[in-house]
């Protein structure tokens, strides 16, 4: 017990307040994230210069608390999918991943427990189709590090319950996770379906110049209205492009009045500025929820993605994802969530 205090130690100086978002860790080959309910998922990433070598992604899930057990499986983005996934450690075969119907396989959760301590231990991972062909390599180069800092946010490291730090205390000791944060949420508008008017042309160069962008783009030039609630419109006009991330500035309108929108939290670029830049933005009015979506590098690999929702004030995070490694890996970590509770106006 006391080298695995040493390595947890160690491990979790760059995690951020619990309050706030986690952030993404990388241990070798391995990335891991929880966010702030403590579900945690971890990820074997492709080796360093080795980019296109790994056709299919293994992760690794688990919720908080006592009862809840792991989950593994492998992520195949192939339009030609096998029925199942056979994953071999070390020439030990631990069983096989099932499709789901989807791009997502998992492995029986009776039999996760024994995959994680194994994946944490080995030296290398072969994954394997029905037929026992080759359909890939998986790196367990920091597997053990990943996983252990699983355990340890999650306050399992020492008991049964636990995959890589076992010991012998009981999982009663594994503690609930925190809850997370209710953020009130404004119904959709009862004339939603309208047609919200755009600004004028004078009206978005003005603003262009009071935040300093570059005006519309070559490629894109939005000025789009939205009905936000049954009191006020969302404005997103262009600022800035490039190759594959295009940013707006976002204002709320109301009464014919058009201010700043405001956000909780702002990790999009310009997020010291009044008006921050959000990439990739998309409103989707059915939901009543704004995205943005900022991208490290074209094939998405990388990058960070939120999404808010307006409780009649300012928008508000009810999840954030990031993948702070251009590894291969499309499907970003969650490291923030909050539940959304709809309130009348």
């Amino acid at each position: 017990m006391f080298g695995w205090a040493i390595i947890i130690a160690a491990m979790t100086a760059p995690w951020v307040d619990e309050a706030g978002p986690g952030q993404v860790s990388l241990y070798g080959d391995w990335a891991v994230g929880c966010d702030n309910g403590w579900a945690c998922e971890a990820q074997a990433l492709e080796p360093e210069g080795e980019a296109g070598s790994a056709p299919l992604s293994l992760f690794v899930q688990r919720l908080g608390g006592p009862n809840q057990p792991y989950r593994v499986g492998f992520r195949n983005y192939e339009d030609d999918q096998p029925d199942r996934i056979g994953l071999i450690v070390d020439d030990r075969h631990m069983g096989w991943a099932e499709s789901g119907g989807g791009e997502e396989f998992h492995f029986d959760p009776a039999r996760t427990q024994a995959i994680v301590s194994a994946l944490a231990r080995g030296d290398a991972a072969r994954l394997e189709g029905p037929n026992g062909e080759w359909l890939g390599d998986a790196s367990l180069a920091g597997s053990y590090a990943a996983l252990l800092f699983i355990e340890d946010r999650q306050h399992r490291a020492g008991t049964v319950t636990a995959g890589v730090a076992v010991g012998e205390e009981p999982a009663s000791n594994v503690p609930e996770p925190p809850a997370v944060p209710r953020v009130r949420s404004m119904p959709i508008a009862a004339r939603n379906g309208e047609t919200a008017t755009p600004l004028s042309m004078e009206e978005t160069e003005a603003l262009h110049e009071a935040r300093e962008c570059d005006g519309f783009g070559e490629r894109r030039t939005r000025n789009d209205a939205f009905i936000l609630s049954d009191a006020a419109d969302l404005i997103l006009i262009s600022c800035s492009d490039g190759a594959y991330n295009f940013s707006d500035i976002a204002y709320v309108r109301r009464d014919g009045q058009v201010a700043p929108a405001r956000f909780d939290h702002v990790f999009a670029w310009g997020d010291d500025m009044e008006v921050p830049l959000l990439v990739n933005v998309n409103w989707d009015e059915d939901s009543g929820v704004l995205s943005t979506y900022a991208k490290g590098r074209g094939i998405g690999d990388c990058g960070t993605a939120e999404r808010f929702v307006w409780d009649g004030e300012m928008f508000r995070l009810i999840e954030r994802r990031e993948m702070n490694q251009c590894r291969g890996s499309p499907y970003w970590i969650p490291v923030w969530r909050a539940n959304v509770e709809a309130v009348e106006p």
